[in-house]
């Protein structure tokens, strides 16, 4: 697979979660002395679970592969699929 390829598919892949974890760490920070101390610790893990999805979508392009990077690719969808489930749990506190 060559380079080009590879960030087709890692750049939208970015941006998605990009698109999450930007508004989680500004929430967190903005509204952190509001919010009771469980809804405090399930948005950090928010923020270190985007933050994984968004390392994970970027390795994506970085790192060379023969063929697509479907476990990549898989655990970016993961971690998007557990950071909404996070936040449904979340906002039942």
């Amino acid at each position: 697979m060559t380079a080009w390829t590879r960030w087709k598919i890692a750049i939208p892949l970015t941006g998605l979660s990009l698109l999450m974890l930007i508004p989680a760490v500004f929430g967190t920070w903005a509204w952190w002395s509001e919010n009771s101390t469980t809804y405090r610790a399930l948005s950090v893990v928010i923020c270190l679970v985007t933050a994984a999805t968004v390392a994970t979508a970027l390795s994506v392009g970085i790192r060379p592969a023969r063929d697509t990077p479907w476990l990549r690719i898989g655990l970016v969808a993961l971690g998007v699929l557990a950071t909404c489930g996070l936040a449904i749990v979340r906002r039942s506190f």
